[in-house]
């Protein structure tokens, strides 16, 4: 049975992992992927084609709207009668075509899939009459909606019902291992220094600005405290040329690491000995259950879902107050590691048993 995927990007993020750890279990289903912004590669590419995936493409619609929805008449023409199913992993209902075509095409199973609970603020009025069109658009078009938490599936779809979908992962992968932490830290120049660290795009919703705020008042009482920033910006370079251009601001340049897009997460886990997502919303934020999964304290905005409150490592605090975070960081300064795979497999987030209910869910769909 094939699915055809769409949503893997340039970017390794959140659902880009996810779409690749359930791909990597699965048994009786195959998956293909569609590249929706094909002036670029998708990552994951070459281990894509060689376990026998295919990788399509059209241009982005942001560059040459008329030849993207071209690309994609052109593709179901050419291959809507190879796939049973369809899925559109998004973090919005800005864009749901796909679905809507693949139901003029006749693919009988056509899901849309958030992985995200909010969008950036101030909405143009376009986008604002799009989205509400799309709202209509979906009803007619998905015969499925999933969302990756509870909060993701409330804020995307209202009171539609909606099929929870973790985003789960390879707990094993993520386990603590000092053999990983000599390593990031050699690597880095770092030996004893006490690390806080973040995984995330550069991007409104992530809230570097707060991040950077944080690190500098735990510097103000810890002299030997380091950042690690992994993540790059995707399309709008300003945030992470305003987060460089704080850290320069507020003297920190030699205590900050900007280490751009990274596809050994599971060792920089290792490496750090706080994780922190004060983001403004997320859908879930997996960086959290990788965390925590490495035994990493971790710190997040209250905003973010409780879905992450899985270990004894979670905390949770307002975005109101930097000196508030340093000072509960600083708590956990010289915390012991701790396994907590069996709280995280427990909680759901093993990826082989999810991968197990999805391909359920596509083989008697």
């Amino acid at each position: 049975m094939r699915v055809l995927q769409i949503g893997m990007t340039r970017n390794v993020g959140g659902l880009e992992t996810y779409l690749m750890s359930q791909y990597r279990k699965l048994k009786k289903v195959s998956y293909d992927f569609m590249n929706i912004t094909g002036e670029y590669g998708i990552v994951f590419a070459d281990e894509i084609t060689r376990r026998g995936g295919k990788i399509f493409a059209v241009p982005s619609r942001h560059l040459s709207p008329i030849s993207h929805y071209l690309g994609w008449i052109k593709f179901f023409v050419g291959h809507a009668k190879d796939y049973d199913a369809i899925v559109l992993n998004s973090n919005n209902l800005l864009y749901v075509f796909p679905l809507f075509a693949a139901r003029f095409f006749g693919i009988k199973t056509r899901v849309f899939h958030s992985h995200n609970a909010g969008m950036d603020a101030n909405l143009s009025f376009v986008k604002k009459c799009v989205l509400n069109f799309n709202k209509f658009l979906l009803k007619i078009s998905a015969t499925d909606l999933f969302a990756c938490s509870e909060l993701a599936g409330k804020v995307t779809f209202g009171d539609k019902d909606f099929k929870v979908i973790r985003n789960a992962i390879d707990i094993a992968k993520f386990k603590f291992n000092e053999t990983y932490r000599s390593e990031i830290r050699n690597e880095l120049g770092l030996k004893d220094e006490f690390v806080l660290g973040h995984a995330g795009r550069f991007t409104y919703q992530k809230n570097h600005e707060f991040l950077i705020e944080v690190f500098a008042k735990v510097k103000e009482k810890e002299p030997s405290a380091k950042l690690l920033l992994a993540g790059d910006a995707v399309e709008d370079m300003s945030f992470l040329e305003n987060a460089k251009r704080q850290v320069e601001d507020l003297g920190l340049t030699d205590s900050v690491y900007f280490l751009g897009m990274r596809n050994d997460a599971h060792k920089l886990f290792s490496a750090m000995d706080v994780f922190l997502l004060p983001s403004r919303y997320e859908g879930l934020g997996i960086v959290g259950i990788e965390a925590q999964a490495a035994g990493a304290p971790s710190f997040f905005s209250d905003a973010l879902p409780k879905d992450l409150d899985i270990t004894p490592l979670a905390n949770f605090l307002p975005l109101d107050n930097a000196k508030i975070w340093a000072e509960e960081i600083l708590k956990v300064k010289n915390k012991e590691r701790k396994d907590y795979s069996e709280l995280i497999a427990k909680a759901g987030y093993s990826v082989e048993d999810e991968a197990g209910k999805v391909e359920k869910f596509f083989l008697n769909a």
